[in-house]
């Protein structure tokens, strides 16, 4: 069998069963630790995501090129401090099932996109912030028990409009305006118009009866 050994790097023997090291300096991308009584300029590997930590405890190898690297953290002061640090493109996998538990996750970046074929949100309490939003839905299902709604301005444009209320519907406004092009009905059981002052019926033709 031929294995290709281009992006290989070959690790010399050590003396040492186990080199471990402590971190006394970092500074860039250098890592400065403390081995057998001297110091030494190290590298981290490339698959040591876990960014070390002053006086961490971490395991050493050395290529052919004298060139020691840092390939693990060992031990650590302060156990619930990891900061991971990924490569620029980095993408995680799983063909069936892959989960993210925690008592608390903050995801922050610049721009996210997510696609689903089917998505559910499950909350006891929900909030959401933001300048501008842009939603396109085929067809909402809404059911809840109270809505609030609270706008400086609303407009909603709709080619077909339907609300039903099965016990009441109230409206309370300051002032309130409605323009038809067409027709305006109004069919009810019992119609009851209060003014306080004026009352003003206006139109070509007026039929009552």
């Amino acid at each position: 069998m031929n294995l290709k050994s281009d992006n290989i790097i070959p690790i010399s023997p050590s003396h040492d069963n186990n080199v471990s090291a402590r971190v006394t300096k970092i500074q860039d991308s250098h890592i400065y630790v403390e081995h057998n009584g001297r110091s030494l300029s190290t590298q981290k590997a490339f698959s040591c995501l876990v960014e070390p930590m002053i006086n961490d405890i971490v395991l050493l190898s050395q290529d052919q090129h004298k060139q020691f690297y840092v390939i693990a953290i060992l031990q650590r002061e302060e156990s619930s401090l990891m900061n991971i640090q990924l490569a620029t493109n980095t993408t995680l996998a799983s063909t069936e099932n892959l989960t993210l538990h925690s008592e608390q996750i903050n995801l922050l970046s610049k721009k996210s996109l997510q696609k689903t074929a089917e998505a559910t949100f499950e909350f006891q309490q929900g909030l959401i912030k933001g300048e501008k939003l842009h939603s396109h839905i085929q067809h909402i299902h809404s059911f809840s028990d109270i809505i609030s709604t609270m706008a400086k301005q609303a407009i909603q444009k709709f080619n077909s409009y339907v609300r039903k209320s099965d016990i009441s519907d109230q409206v309370q406004a300051a002032q309130m305006s409605r323009k038809v092009d067409g027709l305006y009905t109004m069919n009810s059981k019992h119609t009851i118009l209060v003014s306080q002052k004026d009352t003003k019926i206006d139109g070509e033709h007026i039929h009552m009866g």
